[in-house]
């Protein structure tokens, strides 16, 4: 008797089993069905725990979080050479990318696509240096001045800026230089049948224009080229470390340094970082020309006296400041910035007759609530600054 239970035992074990193995598959979301269509497979992979389901792959922000801040989601992998852009595969070769959609918007019939390695000025303060660039690149020859014109606004439309270093203007022949992020492209044309003769350029086709577009991936961005020589603070005590310029004192303004104006002082009297206090930590300078220089100023703070500075675990960050900090005129309804990948609140306070325009951004790290002070955030240089700092800034995890 025994051993016939064990037997039936054994037999609906087995049917389970084979009912949850050969079980028919579940309807698939309209997400995975999309990635399926567009010749992706539907996975499984590490993502930040504030993203759901097949984020875009062709960004690094959604799987850029530490292992505790990540969690298991469902990913279209594209294979080889392409990304899931979240609607469908697509070429994760920016270069390709551009020069594809550049070919079907315009409707230029452009050389089959080809590799190619160019220059491009990288750095123009203090001295101007090229980096080389490999690349892809196809040409047009005899298109009409109406479709070389339609290049530029291609560029613009798709969230390219020209790039000034990278432009020459010419009669018969220029070059358009335009950049996004990384990718950087290089628009070289000329009249039709531009050639050496004589010993000058002389074209044979006044109507119609030659080109040739390079695109291709810098290493760093704008930001990563700027801040690259700069020095490196660490503070120990709460866990980050920030860049700031390498022409900045260490520590507090020594007093020589305020018997002049601001305009009368020295190089070295215009810009100094104070860490003498972990928990109040300021870079104070000076942007702009000597004739015309801006007051900046960057501080990071934590109080150890105020017990709002130290908020419970789990503590809605947005819900946390209206109640604590509600001086504000206008606190955004929900995060609307990040620190380093930490979600961060970022509250703008515009100019006053009575106080320079202001931006305070808040974040929570190991139940420590910082808040990182911008004053006179409308001035070009100022902000321009403050977005270098900012970006160097790096949380320890």
């Amino acid at each position: 008797m025994l051993n016939t239970l064990k037997t039936i035992a054994a037999i609906i074990i087995v049917i389970i089993l084979g009912y949850i193995i050969f079980q028919a598959p579940s309807e698939l979301t309209d997400q995975a069905q999309t990635c399926i269509d567009s010749g992706g497979t539907v996975s499984i992979s590490m993502a930040c725990k504030s993203i759901e389901g097949f984020p875009n792959s062709c960004l690094i922000g959604p799987f850029g979080c530490s292992p505790d801040n990540s969690h298991e989601v469902q990913v279209c992998d594209c294979g080889p050479g392409k990304c899931f852009d979240g609607n469908e595969c697509v070429s994760s070769n920016k270069a390709i990318e551009t020069l594809e959609e550049l070919k079907q918007e315009t409707g230029i019939g452009f050389s089959e696509i080809k590799e190619i390695e160019f220059k491009w000025i990288v750095r123009v303060d203090p001295a101007i240096a090229e980096e080389a660039v490999i690349g892809k690149e196809f040409e047009a020859n005899v298109i009409s001045s109406e479709q070389y014109d339609s290049i530029h606004p291609f560029f613009i439309d798709n969230g390219f800026k020209t790039d000034v270093y990278n432009f020459t203007a010419g009669t018969i022949s220029e070059s358009r230089g335009y950049k996004k992020d990384k990718t950087i492209c290089m628009v070289a044309g000329g009249l039709t049948g531009y050639k050496e003769a004589e010993g000058q350029w002389i074209p044979t086709d006044t109507n119609n224009w030659d080109i040739a577009v390079k695109c291709g991936e810098l290493e760093k961005t704008d930001i990563e080229y700027a801040t690259e020589d700069w020095q490196v603070y660490t503070n120990e005590t709460h866990g980050y470390s920030l860049k700031y310029p390498t022409d900045c004192l260490y520590g507090p303004l020594p007093g020589y340094c305020k018997q002049s104006p601001p305009e009368q002082r020295p190089r070295e009297c215009l810009c100094y970082f104070n860490a003498e206090d972990e928990n109040d930590v300021s870079l104070g300078t000076y942007t702009g020309t000597k004739s015309d220089l801006t007051g900046a100023s960057f501080i990071i703070f934590h109080s150890i006296y105020a017990d709002y500075y130290t908020p419970p675990a789990d503590t809605n960050l947005v819900e946390w400041i209206k109640e604590n900090v509600p001086h504000y005129e206008d606190i955004p309804n929900e995060i609307n910035a990040d620190i380093d990948r930490i979600p961060a609140l970022k509250i703008y306070t515009p100019f006053s007759g009575m106080a320079l325009s202001q931006e305070d951004i808040y974040f929570i790290k190991d139940n420590k609530l910082f808040q990182i002070t911008l004053l006179d955030v409308d001035n070009e240089d100022n902000r321009g600054l403050y977005d270098n700092i900012l970006s160097t800034f790096k949380i320890s995890q």
